[in-house]
């Protein structure tokens, strides 16, 4: 079965790089793209509480570090200029093992980007993101300094960051598929709201026919997120490498 698979991904791959498609004659108004990743996060952190005591998330709290977390993601480009970007991150859950404490962020964004340099290898930019950050926490019974802890909180918080993007478009000849570099950072710091998102990867565009183009790549992401609630601070990090795939239209 295994060698089956193969073959055939070692044909599609030996068509697609003998092929002539133009898959990257930009349409001049309007481009569409979605897709799917999934990240393989890692979780750090701590519950500041208002006495300044702090809850490990994994120490104190036992919750699990690593985690799947799937985002899903759409864009329209505009005259090869403005896009508008939204990402979805419905559900991440860490919990115990014996299931008392327990983490859940639900992370939605709706971001604008302004490509204001593009070249046949290079684009750069500036993007706007406004972030629905939802982050539920269940305490149960943790023990910190001879004190007892067991409360829940839920609160969404409404971010603005601000940040940059670029692409590098390495130029092959010869073959129909396109490669790149890209990376993206955004960030945010002021009064009790602090949070930064970097993320850089490669991957490649390859084109379907004249029309559609599919796109596979992979990275790594770290984002920080700290702000205050009633009961206590969040302050953590989640991070790891990344797969996503999309159709680009």
């Amino acid at each position: 079965m295994k060698n089956i698979i193969l073959t055939i991904w070692l044909t599609v791959v030996c068509f697609l790089l003998l092929s002539n498609v133009h898959a990257w004659d930009m349409p001049p108004c309007l481009r569409v793209d979605g897709g799917v990743r999934m990240w393989f996060t890692s979780l750090q952190g701590d519950l500041v509480q208002n006495d300044r005591t702090k809850l490990d998330l994994s120490d104190n709290l036992g919750l699990k570090r690593d985690g799947l977390v799937w985002d899903f993601f759409a864009s329209a480009r505009l005259y090869n200029v403005h896009v508008f970007r939204f990402r979805a991150e419905p559900y991440a859950y860490y919990e115990q093992a014996r299931g008392y404490s327990s983490l859940r962020v639900a992370d939605h964004r709706l971001g604008y980007d302004l490509d204001f340099y593009m070249a046949p290898q290079v684009l750069f930019g500036a993007n706007f993101d406004l972030e629905i950050l939802n982050v539920d926490t269940r305490v149960s019974n943790v023990v910190v300094a001879n004190s007892v802890f067991s409360y829940s909180d839920n609160q969404t918080r409404a971010i603005p960051t601000i940040g940059l993007h670029g692409t590098f478009y390495p130029i092959i000849n010869g073959i129909s598929l396109r490669p790149n570099w890209f990376a993206r950072v955004n960030w945010w710091d002021y009064q009790t709201l602090e949070t930064w998102d970097w993320e850089t990867g490669a991957g490649v565009d390859i084109p379907v026919n004249r029309l559609w183009t599919w796109s596979m790549s992979a990275g790594y992401r770290f984002w920080h997120i700290k702000f205050k609630r009633d009961r206590d601070t969040v302050d953590m990090n989640t991070s790891g490498f990344f797969l996503q795939t999309s159709l680009l239209f």
